[in-house]
């Protein structure tokens, strides 16, 4: 009778695990951020001219903390570059239920979650979810025909919201002159911070004397960036006029370095052979949307090349192996870290977790890890 009753409980106890996880995750929705925000609240903020790119609405989010630093984070999700992209969806470029994504990132242990240990749990945060399929940098109306044929309109807004966004913040938050910003993202939210570091340094905090901008696993080679930028998400020109190559991020990299000089931190990260970069780079080059070790091989060629003029720049770069591309077992490895608890754990290959790195670096102490990596053979 007691096992049985046993059994009966534990069943009880999972359902009602369950039903918090749906709640947690699709239901929990933050309050709107109003005048003089409570610390460590987090909040949600919208405005009317905010949306998703499907036209939907849009939410970025805040939290003010207790010292007078700042972590802008952009959060990743793919690229829509064309109308072959648009139509099938082939990342998420629409918005996702609710406040899941600003769930999972901001409390799944990554960076940007306020974990016991992490030297940003008492910053005030921004994130911005991904929406909009233009590395959050766009502002255009894009049409296309859907795959049954229907006219429809892509909303590449991510530049709208994330100055909507901003704008609303700095007139609520109470935040002035902080000491410290770092301006982040991973995947399609690395590029993000890439293309609007300036304008947030610019804009927002230009009297910060502790200015940082980590990439992590943001780096795709494409002949018309420029041309992407310009006409297909209409992104503003202070952003489409730094771009001068096929390498999207060296290029605004450069353009950081050339305009703040030794006053700004530039960092990136990236594991060798990244099987989401190795995928999307092969679509660019061939049409096709698939990965092989052939393409694993190409994109750890690419970052060599990239990282050496990175050096150049005097861009701390950070590259890693030994966390698989899910569970592939042919020679790709993981894509972005600073999402997940990785984050904060030692890597074997670099004796160094990318935590300590980056903390380093605010702190004034720049150091490379694992370039030995980018000559690796993996058999």
């Amino acid at each position: 009778m007691l096992k049985k009753l046993g059994k009966i409980l534990l069943g009880i106890f999972a359902v009602l695990l369950v039903v918090a996880a749906g709640v947690y995750f699709f239901v929990l929705e933050y309050p709107n951020l109003s005048a003089n925000p409570k610390l460590d609240k987090m909040y949600q903020v919208t405005t009317s001219k905010m949306k998703d790119s499907e036209g939907g609405s849009y939410r970025a989010f805040f939290k003010k903390g207790k010292e007078n630093k700042v972590l802008v984070y952009f959060a990743g999700g793919g690229v829509s570059i064309n109308e072959e992209m648009a139509k099938n969806d082939t990342y998420n470029t629409k918005s996702v239920p609710v406040d899941y994504l600003a769930n999972i990132t901001m409390n799944m242990g990554g960076l940007a979650s306020p974990t016991e240990n992490s030297p940003y749990k008492d910053w005030s945060v921004i994130m911005f979810p991904y929406a909009t399929g233009d590395f959050h940098a766009g502002r255009g109306e894009f049409k296309y025909t859907d795959t049954d044929g229907k006219e429809k309109v892509l909303y590449h807004n991510g530049y709208v919201n994330y100055q909507e966004a901003m704008d609303k913040i700095m007139d609520l938050s109470g935040i002035e002159n902080p000491d410290t910003v770092l301006v982040t993202g991973y995947s399609a939210g690395g590029f993000g911070a890439a293309l609007l570091a300036d304008d947030i340094f610019t804009n927002y905090f230009p009297t910060a004397p502790n200015k940082n901008v980590l990439i992590d696993s943001s780096l795709l080679l494409h002949k018309d960036w420029k041309t992407i930028a310009t006409t297909v998400w209409e992104a503003p020109e202070t952003i489409t006029e730094k771009i001068k190559t096929d390498n999207l991020t060296l290029d605004m990299l450069t353009a950081l370095r050339e305009k703040y000089g030794e006053d700004i931190k530039l960092l990136f990260d990236s594991s060798t052979r990244d099987g989401d970069l190795a995928k999307v780079q092969n679509y660019f080059d061939t049409g096709v949307m698939d990965v092989s070790e052939k393409e694993a091989d190409i994109y750890q060629k690419i970052l060599k090349d990239t990282v050496a003029e990175f050096h150049k720049q005097k861009v701390s770069t950070f590259i890693w192996d030994g966390v698989k591309w899910y569970d592939d077992p042919r020679n790709l490895t993981a894509h972005t870290i600073i999402s997940t608890p990785a984050v904060w754990f030692p890597l074997e290959s670099n004796q160094q977790s990318i935590s300590v790195w980056l903390e380093d670096a605010i702190n004034g102490n720049l150091k490379d890890y694992g370039t030995e990596l980018l000559d690796k053979v993996y058999e």
